[in-house]
Formats: structure tokens, sequence, C-alpha cells
């Protein structure tokens, strides 16, 4: 017959075992929150950087005196809409809407980039806006 002795010492090392698993099960769900996290950071600074290309194409093109009013596609590389790194077995593509309109002078215009993407079920998107010289002659 089992003693209320040996009972104790069984019951404190079941708790300090729970206790344990609690623990690891934790650590990995906050593990998997800032991968989570990391990712979309990750993917926005992408978007940031396919507007910036946008805008930096944009401005080529007003120097060379042919940027018209319109909506216009993406003037980068199309495999830079693309991106594989992220461990999933999925790609991530990016979509780069521009809108030109006419500025508040008549040298100028008004350039509005829109980058989004989907991750994870989640749809995101960075909206830039930026007035751009043309070459005065």
């Amino acid at each position: 017959m089992k003693s209320l002795k040996d009972e104790r010492g069984f019951m404190l090392l079941s708790i300090i075992f729970l206790t344990v698993i609690i623990s690891f099960a934790a650590a990995i769900l906050i593990n998997a929150g800032s991968i989570l996290k990391t990712s979309q950071s990750t993917l926005r600074l992408t978007a940031i950087h396919l507007a910036n290309e946008q805008f930096a194409e944009l401005e080529s093109r007003a120097v060379a005196g042919n940027l018209s009013t319109g909506k216009i596609g993406y003037l980068g590389l199309s495999e830079d809409l693309t991106t594989k790194n992220l461990g999933q077995n999925n790609p991530i593509t990016f979509s780069v809407k521009t809108e030109v309109s006419n500025g508040s002078h008549t040298n100028m215009r008004k350039a509005k980039v829109t980058v989004e993407w989907n991750f994870d079920g989640k749809n995101s998107e960075v909206e830039f806006e930026k007035n751009i010289r043309l070459l005065s002659e």
C-alpha cells in the first residue's frame, strides 16, 4: 500500500513536468508570432523598395520628357514582383499600381504608387505619393 508521502512526491513531480511542457509550448507560440511579424516587416520593406524603384523609373521618364498622365504598370523587372525567401511553399507576388496626374504647376506631375501583396491570407498594401518635376525646355 502506498503511503501519503509517496503520493505527494508524485504530485510534485507531475506539476513540474506539466510546467515544463506548458513553458515549451508557450515559447513555441511566442516564437511563431515573432516570425510572422518579421515576415510582415520583410514584405513591407520589399514593398517600399518596389515603390522607390517605381518612382525612380518615373523620374527617369520625366527627365527623358515622356512621363504622361494616366495609369502605369510596374516599370521594373517582372521577377522583382515575386519573393520566395520566407520559407513558404507558395511564392508571394506583389502588385504595383501607379496613377500619374497633373501637378499644381505645369512642369509637375503627381505620382501615386500603391503596392499590394497577400501573405498568410491577409491582404496588405502601402501607398505613396510624390511630385515629379518634368524636364524644362
